[in-house]
């Protein structure tokens, strides 16, 4: 399963504006594109439909740009997932059940809506003020040692993955 990619822009978007946020009023999404390698037209989209949400305010003229329509700490990934890419949903049954013909009795429903479940959890359980937060990032690193992929510096630093790459040097 993959997130959407302006769940996954959107994201960024907002962990950098909370970031920039804490020195300015305001940002503007200029600022913010220059930061994430991502268009602004394309964060302009994004930004409607948290505004929409109620997760960012917009403030017009010369001196406008964007902030929080709440606290960083008030605003989950959840709540930004959801606001630009809609309700999460590994299957279209874990959401609509009345979709699927196989639901009453299919096996596999069960596995797709506990994963579904605890996935909403872990958006849920994470704030941007977490995102932002240098000593939430170490700690949650620290208490997940078996999760390799949390420090992907070290792991990129390995020859053997530069040998399974796809774009090694082969």
């Amino acid at each position: 399963m993959k997130l959407s990619t302006r769940a996954r822009y959107g994201l960024r978007m907002m962990v950098e504006l909370a970031r920039a946020l804490r020195k300015e009023k305001l940002v503007r999404l200029r600022q913010i594109a220059k930061v994430t390698g991502l268009s602004e037209n394309y964060m302009a989209q994004l930004a409607m439909s948290l505004r929409n949400d109620g997760l960012l305010l917009g403030v017009s003229g010369k001196k406008g740009g964007y902030r929080l329509a709440r606290e960083p700490h008030e605003i989950s990934v959840k709540d930004i997932v959801q606001a630009v890419q809609g309700p999460i949903g590994l299957t279209d049954c874990t959401i609509h059940p009345e979709l699927c013909l196989n639901a009453p009795f299919c096996e596999a429903r069960m596995v797709w809506v506990l994963a579904n479940y605890r996935l909403s959890e872990v958006f849920e359980g994470i704030t941007l003020a977490d995102m932002i937060d240098k000593d939430f990032v170490k700690n949650t690193r620290k208490k997940n040692p078996e999760m390799k992929l949390l420090n992907p510096d070290k792991i990129m630093a390995t020859d053997s993955l530069i040998m399974n790459c796809p774009a090694g040097t082969d």
